[in-house]
């Protein structure tokens, strides 16, 4: 039997998630990370990612926002600024939210405005990747 490893995920409005899990998968900017129980410590950045998760034979997704994920013999920690489990997420909110960005790229942005409008659409595009996600 798999030894499970402490999971918390932490938003600044809530603890979105803690509990023993067996395993995640996470999306970083270098790639995919598995990660179970006595895992070599490390420290990643997410940015607007899917989250697999394994507990008790089943597996969840999440779209998570930006933020760390702390990786120590006593857990593993994500301090993002949202999270979100695949059923929850609206599709047609996301699809519009992602048309919405997606037309402010193409009028005369400030450097703000468009860094903006690349989060949104990122965001969005986590979100509905995460929706989709349910092949596990």
């Amino acid at each position: 039997m798999q030894k499970n490893v402490k999971l918390s995920i932490l938003t600044p409005e809530k603890v979105f998630f803690n509990g023993e899990v067996t395993q995640i998968i996470a999306e970083t900017p270098e790639g995919e990370m598995g990660i179970m129980a006595g895992h070599m410590p490390s420290i990643a950045v997410v940015s607007d990612s899917l989250l697999n998760v394994e507990e008790n034979g089943t597996w969840r997704s999440a779209a998570l926002g930006q933020g760390i994920m702390d990786v120590s013999a006593a857990g593993i920690e994500f301090f993002v600024d949202t999270a979100e489990w695949a059923e929850d997420i609206d599709v047609q909110r996301s699809e519009k939210a992602l048309r919405s960005a997606e037309e402010r790229l193409r009028g005369n942005l400030s450097h703000t405005e468009y860094l903006r409008a690349h989060t949104a659409i990122a965001r969005a595009i986590a979100r509905l990747k995460t929706a989709h996600s349910r092949k596990h």
